[in-house]
């Protein structure tokens, strides 16, 4: 049985953007879990696959697929949300009792604390098994986004949000600077009737699929709606952070 769990922030997915910290783990420990992705998808799998070889330097360890059920959908989210993180908590904690390690790492996106449900599922988990766990936070896919764009994320006195698709929904205008996770709705075309708009977007940031592109909402919309679809197409996921606020601005596409 597992007795020790550490929840290991990977960042955007290349072992260069690893902290010390995740790296030295990596190379200590021989068992990984991930979430099992298959079909199209199986790409988020292959990337994680990647990087322990890559830190490795070699095979000899365990990675062990997590066959999360998708969320179900329908009217109260919240509670969705919960029961979705508690049959995950079932099937980690099943994992944990079969397995004759005693360490393992769950290798998650960006950092474990920022648009990620691990840290609520360990929370379950230790209801019932008597398991430790760390947190070893990572990059987070913004700070690479503003990094590639060459842009500060805070401006003077000013607050700065984080917003899922859902939340930025009832924002009424870009008033101060805002970051958004996972937009699979588009949301953003809420605000491209106001040209003060700029807006920095980015698809799988930080690996070697990466796409860029920003500019001034009202002029790039239509643009950005086509290029993400394309590439959703393509991959069968996407991964995406951007940023809005309110300044000059000029399109630009890498």
């Amino acid at each position: 049985m597992i007795t020790k769990l550490y929840l290991i922030g990977i960042g955007p997915g290349d072992p260069k953007y690893l902290t010390l910290e995740a790296r030295d783990l990596i190379q200590k420990l021989n068992l990984f879990f991930v979430p099992d992705k298959s079909g199209k998808k199986e790409i988020l799998t292959e990337i994680r696959l990647n990087l322990v070889k890559t830190v490795k330097g070699n095979d000899n360890f365990t990675i062990v697929g997590l066959s999360f059920p998708e969320r179900r959908k329908g009217p109260n989210y919240k509670e969705k949300v919960k029961e979705w993180r508690r049959e995950k908590a079932r099937i980690l904690k099943r994992a944990l009792l079969d397995s004759e390690e005693s360490e393992a790492g769950l290798l998650i996106w960006g950092d474990p604390s920022l648009y990620d449900g691990h840290i609520d599922i360990m929370r379950e988990v230790e209801k019932d098994l008597p398991v430790k766990w760390e947190v070893i936070p990572g990059l987070s896919s913004f700070q690479v986004l503003s990094a590639k764009q060459k842009i500060s994320l805070t401006e003077v006195s000013t607050p700065l949000a984080f917003h899922t698709p859902r939340s930025l929904r009832y924002l009424e205008r870009i008033s101060h600077p805002v970051l958004v996770f996972l937009d699979n709705y588009e949301t953003f075309q809420k605000f491209k009737d106001d040209e003060n708009v700029i807006i920095h977007w980015g698809a799988f940031v930080g690996t070697e699929r990466e796409v860029l592109f920003s500019g001034r909402l009202s002029e790039i919309c239509e643009r950005l709606k086509s290029l993400r679809r394309e590439i959703r197409k393509e991959m069968g996921v996407i991964m995406e952070i951007y940023y809005m606020k309110r300044g000059a601005g000029n399109s630009t596409e890498t």
